[in-house]
């Protein structure tokens, strides 16, 4: 490939919308339902118009479900082929935050600012916060959440508005 092409081909990637995808988003789209077909179709657009992240909370939340809610193997199995396969094929890079202490921080901040979360979803919304970029997810507690949205100028959107 041509030295001119490579960052015409690289500069086109960095231009695409970030979005760190929320853990029900990946298990939803494993069901046959409604929502999973929405959640199906988001990821089609993962890695074409827009750059997939994974936060580690993210992937810790998507663990301890599989560890404590699939008994059967070969269910944990297809789980984790379902992981890999998304991070393989739409290209989902993992978020590890550079400054821990900036994460913990406002993880504490929306933790106070929204009562009804969980550590974990507020950890989950800290990263996308430190990598400024927009959430994606079905939590309804974090949707549109004005408080959220408002304090850390970050968008929390159902992947049926990116579809």
């Amino acid at each position: 490939m041509k030295p001119k092409t490579e960052k015409k081909l690289i500069k086109r990637e960095l231009l695409k919308p970030k979005h760190h995808i929320d853990t029900c988003i990946i298990i939803e789209s494993a069901k046959n339902t409604k929502t999973g077909m929405i959640c199906q179709k988001y990821f089609n657009l993962v890695g074409y118009k827009y750059r997939g992240y994974f936060s580690l909370p993210v992937i810790g939340e998507f663990f301890i479900k599989i560890l404590d809610e699939i008994k059967e193997q070969y269910d944990r199995e297809t789980a984790l082929v379902l992981l890999y396969d998304l991070k393989e094929e739409k290209s989902i890079n993992f978020f590890v935050p550079s400054n821990k202490s900036k994460v913990s921080k406002i993880t504490e901040e929306i933790l106070n600012l929204d009562r009804r979360l969980e550590f974990t979803d507020a950890s989950i919304v800290a990263c996308a916060v430190e990598a400024k970029t927009i959430l994606v997810t079905l939590d309804k507690d974090l949707l549109h959440n004005k408080k959220i949205e408002e304090q850390y100028k970050i968008k929390i959107l159902h992947p049926k508005e990116l579809i």
